[in-house]
């Protein structure tokens, strides 16, 4: 049994994954459940259109609207007095999606990330600043913890399709594909597709 993806730097994300697993008290094969992680990362989670009601009705209807797909949520910089943060999901994307999005903040809370910096977008609106290289990890790591490589490569070599991957895991075709390509089993995957005749045109994209 391989116990670690094949690429260096999927390598270095797999225990930070597996703890918050633990975090979590959940077996190798369990799905996580970030809604019932958050709290032990003091992590509160808000319904995106309760968030938003403070907004001004142009800009809550555009948010929910023609600009719902460039943005998925995110983390209100500034903690409570016990030190809970409040999490915003977008309310329009789907609950895969917004599961995904929850696991990367609860990976940023876990990594101890903190905000490269603040900027105010407006009515005095703080937001952190985009950082790379914490946005790869806690991603990563997110995805990780979400797809464990210890179960993910079997299903991956035994032939196992995106969409069958994507409902074992109740997770985005998206993440099951960045999780093939960033972990260095494209090649595996490919090749045990081909064996059953079957073409993945998305994973080459």
């Amino acid at each position: 049994m391989v116990l670690l993806p094949f690429s260096p730097r999927s390598k270095t994300w797999e225990s930070a994954a597996f703890a918050l697993r633990r975090l979590a008290e959940i077996g190798p094969h369990d799905c996580l459940d970030p809604w019932k992680l958050a709290p032990k990362l003091k992590l509160a989670v808000l319904d995106g259109r309760v968030a938003l009601k403070s907004l001004n009705e142009r800009d809550r209807q555009r948010l929910l609207g023609e600009d719902r797909f460039s943005w998925s949520g995110g983390v209100y910089p500034k903690p409570f007095p016990d030190g809970t943060c409040l999490c915003i999901l977008n309310p329009t994307h789907s609950k895969r999606r917004n599961k995904v999005t929850l696991m990367e903040e609860i990976a940023h809370s876990y990594l101890n990330h903190k905000p490269s910096g603040l900027r105010v977008i407006e009515d005095g609106l703080e937001v952190r600043e985009y950082n790379k290289a914490q946005e790869q990890e806690a991603y990563g790591v997110g995805a990780a913890a979400l797809i464990p490589w210890l179960t993910f490569f079997p299903l991956v070599n035994s032939g196992r399709t995106i969409e069958q991957l994507a409902d074992h895991y109740d997770v985005t075709r998206d993440l099951i594909i960045y999780r093939i390509k960033i972990t260095g089993a494209f090649r595996v995957f490919q090749a045990r597709q081909r064996v059953n005749g079957r073409v993945q045109p998305s994973v080459n994209s």
